[in-house]
């Protein structure tokens, strides 16, 4: 096994030298080092984390998660009394990926979901293990694009009372948990993402469709589909609950996400 002067060599030497020529470009990259610390990142990144440059964005890192201080300047207007300790759980779950990588060199990619003004910022994130000539995991770099993971994510409104009487159907019969799920559904959310979202197995979810909503649907038997449909044709995709509006985490592979967080953020951190 490499010793960490040998890994600080190849990342001063090879790794940082190769993505210099990015640091301009107009893309979220960010090159993170064996100690899950941020070696080097384009202006974008920088800037998108409260930062002017890469230079003064060098060092930090997601295993400092519990860090008020930290997190204050990263989530800027997103640091909220409501919305902390989502946060820290939300920079946790980042951290663990992060760590999966390396323990597994696998490429993970991952939907990162920010709540903002009523409405949800999202992009999807790739974590790439780079790796030396030896064959061992030395860095990390991540590439993020902008991208829509609620279906009708710029129509959707702003959160409104749970017992607010309106044309939703069935709304005022529906648990918080019911809620979540049509509201889930109604954007094209899976049942795996579900789970992912609510922190519940997927059996969970599968048995909350069959045997509450629809048959309060009128559905028969247990049709996912059709009640996505449903939701969607009575407008929940619009019906953000209260519950809902915090940042998330969605691993896109399903074997990844249950070896990362059994569907849940607020576990400890894998061992190192």
């Amino acid at each position: 096994m490499l010793d960490q002067a040998q890994k600080n060599e190849y990342l001063e030497s090879v790794l940082i030298p190769n993505f210099t020529h990015l640091i301009d470009q107009n893309i979220y990259s960010a090159l993170f080092d064996h100690e899950l610390k941020i070696a080097i990142c384009t202006t974008k990144t920088a800037q998108s984390i409260g930062f002017k440059n890469w230079k003064e964005a060098t060092g930090l890192s997601f295993r400092n998660y519990e860090d008020t201080v930290l997190a204050a300047q990263i989530f800027a207007e997103h640091y909220t009394e409501d919305l902390m300790d989502s946060l820290h759980q939300y920079a946790q779950k980042i951290y663990e990926i992060q760590k999966t990588v390396f323990k597994t060199k696998n490429i993970i990619s991952f939907i990162d979901l920010l709540p903002y003004n009523g409405k949800f910022v999202s992009y999807l994130v790739t974590y790439v293990p780079i790796l030396h000539p030896c064959g061992e995991v030395v860095a990390i770099q991540s590439f993020a694009i902008e991208s829509r993971f609620f279906s009708h994510q710029d129509y959707l409104q702003v959160i409104i009372d749970q017992n607010k009487q309106s044309k939703y159907l069935h709304l005022d019969k529906l648990t918080l948990r019911q809620h979540e799920i049509m509201f889930l559904l109604a954007n094209g959310i899976n049942q795996e993402q579900c789970a992912q979202i609510l922190k519940i197995s997927r059996s969970t979810i599968g048995n909350i469709i069959a045997n509450q909503l629809c048959p309060k649907f009128g559905i028969p038997g247990s049709n996912t589909k059709l009640l996505a449909q449903m939701a969607l044709n009575h407008e929940y995709h619009q019906l953000v609950p209260s519950s809902l509006y915090r940042p998330y985490i969605v691993v896109l592979d399903e074997k990844l996400a249950e070896q990362i967080g059994n569907y849940t953020i607020g576990l400890n951190p894998l061992s190192e």
